[in-house]
């Protein structure tokens, strides 16, 4: 029924999946930062625009936080 929760065991292989992630998240970190000046620089301060940015921010970082982490892993696991 409820199962605790598990850390995500370490990738079998490193693909072409996982630098498509990583480059989306480096990609979205400016585009986030590209929205907020823009909208900023045209006066159109709305919480809308301003979220949208901040996600785009955000949710960028954490792919990158993501695909490091299980970068290392994998690193890690062919090293043993």
């Amino acid at each position: 029924m409820f199962r605790p929760r598990q850390p995500v065991p370490p990738p079998q292989r490193a693909t072409w999946a996982d630098l498509y992630r990583i480059g989306l998240g480096v990609l979205m970190i400016p585009l986030g930062a590209t929205i907020l000046v823009r909208t900023l620089s045209a006066h159109i301060v709305t919480p809308a625009s301003i979220l949208m940015g901040l996600a785009f921010i955000g949710f960028g970082v954490y792919r990158l936080y993501v695909g490091f982490v299980r970068y290392r892993m994998y690193r890690e696991m062919r090293r043993k």
